[in-house]
């Protein structure tokens, strides 16, 4: 019988992750863009003038390697048990190449919930001028996690836009195949790893049917076809990309980018998306993406 997650401690709120820093080379952003078979020229043409494109959800790249904290060591117990619930990724300003990026996440709330704790680590990405790039909030849950105290937060997540009423039908919707190998891909030239994306015999382990796409991987697929379709092609004007992870994309099927609705307001667009898995379920739900007008 598999142990549990065990119990969180609501005093870990307040605390900070190791720092790290990086570096945004050709090689980096390159190799992110391979990731998910981006072919846009602008990440990949550096002969260009002002250098190299960087895809945005690069972000969650430097997330994943700078989430350990120093005063506590990786709980063992709680990692099959961890779920990626929901994003929110704020870009103040564009990522450049040769761009030294440094970031340091922070636990800002906790709080208990039917299937476990829910947990918000935002985490802020600076320049080698202390200037802030972007933020993100990763949001997820432990399952069967208990938690030894009241809720507690010390920051509030800002709320997202909406649209009163969204369409019923999507305005286009692109299709992307997922092959087998989509996994190590992304693992690989991502710099994310985690078993469960890779390996059958840890994913059948952790009571999933198979290995399953990143979430972060179909979230940024999302966001290439959502640049290349109104934003034309320029990574660059992109300022927020939301949504919440829900059903599971499989290697070897095809998932469905849709958008739902668009808002203009002033000079920013923004738009509405959702993607399905193979079955119509929605992998992510509830997704906006935004983006300064041309």
């Amino acid at each position: 019988m598999t142990q549990g997650p065990g119990e969180l401690d609501i005093n870990d709120v307040g605390g900070y992750t190791i720092a790290k820093s990086y570096m945004l080379d050709a090689r980096r952003i390159m190799a992110y863009a391979s990731s998910i078979n981006d072919t846009n020229e602008a990440y990949f043409d550096d002969t260009r003038e002002g250098g190299l494109n960087v895809h945005p959800a690069i972000c969650f790249a430097l997330q994943w390697n700078t989430r350990f904290r120093p005063d506590l060591p990786p709980n063992p117990r709680a990692a099959p048990f961890g779920v990626h619930a929901e994003t929110d990724l704020r870009i103040y300003k564009p990522f450049r190449q040769n761009q030294t990026v440094t970031v340091q996440g922070q636990l800002i709330s906790r709080k208990k919930i039917s299937p476990g704790v829910y947990s918000v680590d935002r985490f802020k990405m600076t320049n080698s001028q202390g200037e802030l790039l972007a933020e993100l909030d990763y949001n997820g849950i432990t399952r069967g996690a208990t938690l030894n105290g009241p809720a507690k937060e010390i920051e509030p997540s800002p709320i997202a836009p909406s649209m009163k009423r969204l369409q019923e039908s999507a305005q286009w919707t692109e299709e992307i195949f997922i092959p087998r190998h989509a996994g190590q891909q992304y693992t690989e030239c991502s710099y994310i790893y985690n078993p469960i994306h890779t390996e059958r015999s840890v994913a059948l382990a952790a009571g999933l049917p198979d290995i399953i796409l990143h979430g972060s991987a179909t979230k940024a697929h999302a966001l290439t076809s959502v640049i290349n379709r109104l934003f034309d092609g320029d990574a660059t004007r992109i300022t927020r990309l939301c949504g919440q992870l829900r059903a599971m994309v499989l290697m070897d099927t095809t998932i469905k980018v849709q958008c739902m609705g668009t808002n203009k307001q002033d000079d920013e667009l923004q738009v509405f998306y959702r993607v399905l898995n193979a079955h119509g379920e929605p992998a992510i739900a509830n997704g906006v993406i935004c983006g300064t007008v041309s």
